[in-house]
């Protein structure tokens, strides 16, 4: 068997159809079973979740291929091809890890998290900042990592990430992400879904990059005096108060923000603003 997929699907949505639609040269698909429950506290407390087996019989009516469950006890056993796809998620890079499920094949992560966006939610411009004119290798370097990063998140809404290089050298990474789980707004709701961009911004599950880089930091020991921060999207402004706190220097960004009460609180603290444009997608 050359490629295998393997997925976590407590249910079949739209993410997943256009997983199984990027992949169709998969030669079988195999899905984790309850018995992972007892390790991985998603599977336990998903409440959407349908039996597996169901799980098996919508994956083969919706896109022909051959289905099974596995459990933990063969898993390895069961993963037998030389490429194998994965949804890139908290989980199934936990079980890859766990089962050394990467030595001897390679993995493909892909997302099968659900994308949407509303007119009144596009950015505005930053008020006096001008896009680079010449942006440097190294800050072109830094920015398209921090897009890379944003890719992994989960968050339906919007999706960042984050690279903060400190006067070592050494960078820090991040994206936006959802607790207790990546899954916790699909699972329990979503509490911004009643409030409009602006409104009630401490109802949320979510550790906006930004503050995940701060609490990294913060964990390591490390001080982030002088640091430069690159981030796909500019910082909201409880993200501003903190990078401002913690003592970084440069902000470099992509993309505007929706709402930039961000920008007066980053200049209070004299955090330099670079806009950098992201580059075009290549054209084939």
């Amino acid at each position: 068997m050359g490629r295998q997929a393997l997925l976590y699907l407590p249910v079949l949505h739209a993410g997943h159809v256009d997983f199984f639609a990027r992949h169709t040269d998969v030669d079988g698909v195999l899905l984790v079973g309850r018995g992972f429950a007892q390790d991985y506290r998603t599977v336990e407390k998903e409440i959407r979740a349908v039996s597996p087996g169901l799980a098996v019989t919508l994956v083969r009516a919706a896109t022909g291929l051959s289905a099974r469950v596995v459990e933990p006890s063969e898993i390895v056993q069961a993963v037998g091809g030389d490429d194998l796809v994965v949804p890139d998620d908290d989980l199934l890079r936990s079980i890859v890890d766990a089962y050394g499920l990467a030595e001897g094949r390679e993995i493909h992560w892909d997302s099968t998290f659900l994308r949407w966006d509303r007119a009144w939610s596009k950015p505005q411009p930053v008020d006096g900042v001008e896009p680079m004119a010449v942006v440097p290798d190294a800050v072109r370097a830094s920015m398209r990592r921090a897009v890379e990063l944003s890719e992994r998140s989960s968050d339906w809404w919007r999706q960042v990430g984050a690279v903060v290089r400190l006067p070592d050298g050494t960078t820090l990474e991040a994206w936006n992400r959802h607790h207790p789980t990546e899954h916790a707004p699909y699972i329990d709701g979503d509490p911004r879904n009643e409030h409009r961009r602006g409104e009630r911004t401490d109802l949320s599950t979510a550790m906006h990059a930004e503050a995940s880089l701060v609490a990294q930091a913060a964990r390591e020991g490390r001080s982030l005096r002088g640091a430069e921060i690159y981030v796909t999207t500019f910082p909201c402004p409880t993200c501003a108060r903190l990078i401002g706190e913690a003592g970084v220097s440069v902000c470099y960004f992509d993309t505007p923000y929706s709402e930039l009460a961000g920008d007066r609180i980053l200049r209070s603290f004299g955090v330099e603003l670079h806009w950098v444009r992201r580059e075009p997608a290549p054209v084939d």
